[in-house]
């Protein structure tokens, strides 16, 4: 904080007229200022190496940073972060901000954070173009090591800085 943003803050705060005045400076850091994730979806990316990095990520979230891997995540939602709702939880939902994105995805998938382990059970391109990939997911010993079965629905982006990459459409409970 800069010396003269404390003086008008000691003033303001002090005056008569300012007795009941909240000062606060801006925040130390912002957990949404940070750097991109380590990988990005990519075009030379297949379908199981999509969901791989995703998962891998969620494994080790808070490394490099707190929260790269529900980062990651977002990084790789296919219509997230337009104005446009999105279907990534299998319902409508705005998730433009990635804000949005996190407190959902955090309340859905509580277990994918820390997991202990994964495996592809199958990978298909469907009629529609899509492919869907279906993990088996092992929680960590926070949850009881539970298990489910979870169904990533990729799609390819047409357009974009991320055109022919595999982008996650829906990521839904079996």
């Amino acid at each position: 904080m800069s010396p003269g943003f404390r003086a008008s803050c000691f003033i303001a705060c002090n005056s008569r007229a300012r007795r009941s005045a909240v000062c606060a400076g801006p925040p130390r850091e912002s957990p949404q200022n940070v750097d991109e994730p380590v990988v990005l979806p990519s075009k030379d990316l297949s379908p199981e190496q999509t969901v791989q990095v995703q998962l891998e990520a969620l494994q080790n979230n808070d490394h490099p940073w707190p929260s790269h891997g529900v980062q990651t995540m977002y990084e790789f939602g296919e219509d997230i972060g337009g104005m446009e709702r999105s279907r990534y939880f299998g319902y409508s939902k705005d998730l433009y901000h990635r804000d949005h994105f996190d407190g959902q995805f955090l309340n859905e998938f509580p277990d994918l954070i820390g997991h202990a382990s994964y495996k592809v059970i199958s990978s298909n391109e469907q009629p529609d173009g899509t492919h869907k990939v279906v993990v088996h997911i092992t929680a960590g010993a926070h949850l009881q090591n539970a298990a489910r079965d979870l169904t990533f629905v990729l799609k390819r982006k047409d357009v974009g800085r991320r055109k022919g990459a595999f982008m996650t459409a829906s990521l839904r409970q079996m």
